[in-house]
């Protein structure tokens, strides 16, 4: 334990020039989450969706990421990662470039296809890596900061930008992306990657399946706040132009809180950082709830909310070892994540908009909280089978 604390820093400084082509295009595929409260208010403000199907739209979109992730896995295994890049960005240029009249559900999957196939790419090169945490950590931080960028640059040029010029904004950066297919390996297959220090053959023992509910819980409870949070702004009396601005400065946290993640490396037990990050999160969506987001305090809580989500979710891989020393469960941490994201806005959001967007906020947080009760289930359960 004492060696891999004390390597733990190097090890994650030599991950990222290795697998850098690779999740940057996985980052770009995941763009979309990161303006997805601007653009999903934007189709809200053009009579495109109404608020009590936010919710259903998020899942559908998160769904058909996670479903173009696993084609895209699967394709990896038969033919060059180049080939299963192009599909994918294709697709979502396509998906971004067809009119709004069409129906939104249908654009917005079809983009959400080509942008999972990208994906994975991202997550096929982190998988073949022995320092799994470290990669995951740069991977996150990444994609913070070019959602960041993203918000940032539309914040400034465009201030309440509308709907079309956000997907232009994502067929711009998708197409940008295009040539770091030549950086990468042209073969991701993953049968040959394996899982250092485990076996990771056969199901998850059941404290490895309450690890994967712990994730889907946590990621899902974040997405659930963020994909309200632009909508749920303009409703506490933020002027649209206003909105932008504070979205960034919550991936601004999102940014220190991957990169702090990244620099913690191993020297923290994942389940701590899971539960710590989890009541920070939860915290600051209920001051944002009590005393409304205005003035320096409301920009602060979306910042800590930003730091909390991101320093949280690089544990989770942690975690799902701590509570999974076979490592059976950590190759569906991706996919409980991504359930997690599609279930939660979704259930929250058909069940609770009609009733006020606080209400699907403070069901979120509920989420986080029932998340780090199951952090200590899932390990009192592995001690327990342990025992016996």
């Amino acid at each position: 334990m004492t060696v891999a604390r004390d390597t733990a820093r190097p090890v994650a400084a030599a991950v990222l020039p290795t697998i850098l082509p690779a999740i940057a295009l996985g980052a770009a595929g995941l763009l979309v989450l990161g303006v997805q409260p601007a653009l999903y208010g934007a189709y809200v403000g053009e009579g495109l969706v109404i608020e009590a199907r936010l919710g259903t739209l998020a899942a559908a979109e998160i769904s058909a990421i996670a479903l173009g992730s696993v084609a895209g896995i699967a394709l990896l295994g038969k033919t060059r990662s180049q080939v299963v890049g192009l599909i994918g960005i294709a697709l979502m240029v396509f998906g971004n470039l067809l009119p709004l009249e069409l129906p939104l559900f249908l654009t917005r999957v079809i983009a959400g296809l080509g942008g999972g196939m990208v994906v994975a790419l991202g997550a096929a090169q982190i998988a073949r890596q022995a320092n799994v945490n470290a990669a995951s950590g740069w991977f996150l931080f990444l994609q913070a900061t070019s959602q960041y960028a993203l918000l940032q640059g539309l914040a400034v040029l465009v201030p309440a930008a509308p709907a079309v010029t956000i997907q232009r904004a994502l067929v711009v950066l998708a197409l940008a992306a295009m040539p770091l297919l030549l950086l990468v390996p042209r073969q991701l297959g993953l049968s040959g990657a394996g899982h250092p220090g485990g076996d990771s053959s056969g199901r998850p023992p059941l404290s490895g399946w309450m690890g994967l509910v712990v994730s889907a819980l946590f990621v899902g409870a974040a997405i659930g706040v963020w994909a309200y949070l632009g909508v749920w702004l303009e409703h506490q009396g933020i002027p649209p132009r206003s909105v932008s601005p504070r979205l960034t400065a919550a991936l601004a946290g999102q940014i220190a809180g991957a990169l702090f993640a990244v620099m913690l490396g191993m020297r923290s037990r994942g389940s701590m950082q899971v539960a710590v990050s989890g009541a920070i999160m939860i915290a600051t969506v209920l001051l944002l709830l009590s005393q409304g987001p205005g003035g320096a305090t409301g920009w602060a809580l979306m910042i800590a909310f930003g730091f909390a989500w991101m320093s949280g979710t690089p544990a989770l891989s942690g975690f799902l070892i701590e509570c999974d020393p076979s490592r059976r469960s950590l190759p569906f941490s991706a996919s409980a994540q991504l359930l997690g994201a599609a279930i939660v806005p979704t259930a929250v959001g058909e069940l609770l908009a009609p009733h006020g967007l606080g209400l699907v906020l403070a069901a979120s947080a509920s989420l986080a909280a029932l998340a780090i009760v199951m952090v200590g289930a899932a390990l009192a359960t592995r001690r327990r089978v342990g025992a016996e």
